[in-house]
């Protein structure tokens, strides 16, 4: 007699995990995510429209999945996210590993062919909880202090300050200035918070910055923060896109109801 064990492509051993957490990066996690999503009918047609309008010329930026509790929102958004960024997942893209997930679906073949049109796009996905982060701030600086780390920046003044460098073509030389001042990368300085006031002084400083100018220039980005706004976010985007134009950017966010409510 064939058992469900033996019909289902999963392993039945496997730990279910409650919580989908969007910010959980842990390679062995997502793989093991992506590997035991489940595709349903359902899922399948909205995969189906998602990345067809995705690769089209939709102008509308912006997609809301509604559900309740536990319906499987988070799942689903964080699939569609790596389904969009496809990194490599221990070896592996990750469209090519989520690809198995829709056999047997109905029109399981135009899914694929859908999916596979994103191999022609160049996606940035930024994914984040709301709920675990700062927002004193805003929300608009919550999305851009996460597009900043997603970038490999720091997420506070001082990577407001390495992003627009790189904007500027400034970035290599002032990682070179910080070598040559300190006898370390600028990657491994700017991990340390007490470390990293002191060296971009002395960087904006062998850059040609005088005292007085470096701490006006700190000064504009202070206010900049503390006055961020949705326009001052789109402006830094629209800074950001048109040096990266072939580049999509997408954000991923749960808990959008506690981004609502702040």
């Amino acid at each position: 007699m064939t058992t469900i064990n033996e019909i289902l492509t999963l392993d039945l051993k496997d730990d279910i995990k409650n919580v989908i957490d969007l910010e959980d990066w842990s390679e062995l996690e997502i793989q093991q995510e992506i590997e035991s999503y489940i595709v349903t009918e359902g899922i399948g047609r909205h995969l189906y429209d998602f990345t067809n309008q995705y690769t089209s010329n939709i102008k509308e930026t912006g997609v809301w999945l509604s559900g309740f509790y536990g319906s499987g929102k988070s799942y689903f958004g964080k699939m569609l996210g790596y389904i969009i960024d496809n990194p490599m997942i221990n070896g592996t893209p990750a469209r090519e590993r989520f690809i198995p997930r829709i056999k047997g679906v109905s029109d399981e073949s135009l899914i694929e062919l859908a999916i596979r049109k994103l191999d022609a796009t160049n996606n940035r996905v930024v994914f984040l909880d709301v709920a675990k982060q700062n927002t004193d701030r805003g929300l608009a600086f919550t999305l851009f202090a996460n597009l900043l780390k997603n970038l490999g920046f720091r997420d506070d003044i001082y990577g407001y300050m390495e992003f627009d460098l790189y904007l500027d073509g400034k970035y290599d030389d002032f990682k070179a200035q910080a070598k040559s001042l300190e006898g370390t990368d600028w990657e491994e300085l700017k991990k340390s918070n007490r470390q990293v006031a002191k060296v971009m002084r002395s960087v904006f400083s062998a850059m040609g910055y005088s005292e007085a100018e470096y701490t006006d220039t700190f000064n504009v980005y202070t206010a900049a923060i503390s006055d961020f706004s949705a326009s001052k976010f789109k402006a830094e985007l629209e800074k950001y896109l048109a040096l990266k134009n072939d580049e999509t950017v997408v954000f991923v966010f749960d808990e959008a109801s506690e981004a609502i409510s702040q």
